[in-house]
């Protein structure tokens, strides 16, 4: 009896604690958000703030600031680098290779 106690009140903290994450998870706003496909097979994706980038890739998410360039967008948190040109795209990140001609998932060849 003392374990069913237990587990059924270890189960509502869960729940509630899973339901205050979901609140606080990442939201848009009004921001917009493009889908990459890269050559060598990596997607990802880009959410579009005024003075921020959100990168979401396999490994987690990345706020990545606008950084100068002297054409196309190039956005960094200092060791991951995203820079786009028009539709096409790449992703620099320490200790793994470029992902080079990475492609707006709907935009044209």
């Amino acid at each position: 009896m003392l374990f069913k106690n237990r587990l059924r009140t270890f189960s509502i903290a869960l729940i509630i604690g899973a339901g205050s994450l979901a609140g606080t998870a990442w939201t848009r706003d009004s921001a917009q958000v493009a889908n990459y496909s890269c050559a060598n097979g990596e997607r990802f994706s880009v959410e579009t703030h005024s003075r921020h980038i959100r990168l979401r890739t396999g490994a987690g998410i990345f706020a990545l600031t606008a950084a100068p360039t002297a054409d196309g967008l190039k956005y960094t948190d200092g060791q991951t680098v995203f820079s786009s040109h028009g539709s096409v795209a790449s992703l620099q990140r320490p200790g793994l290779p470029e992902s080079k001609d990475c492609r707006r998932d709907g935009a044209s060849l």
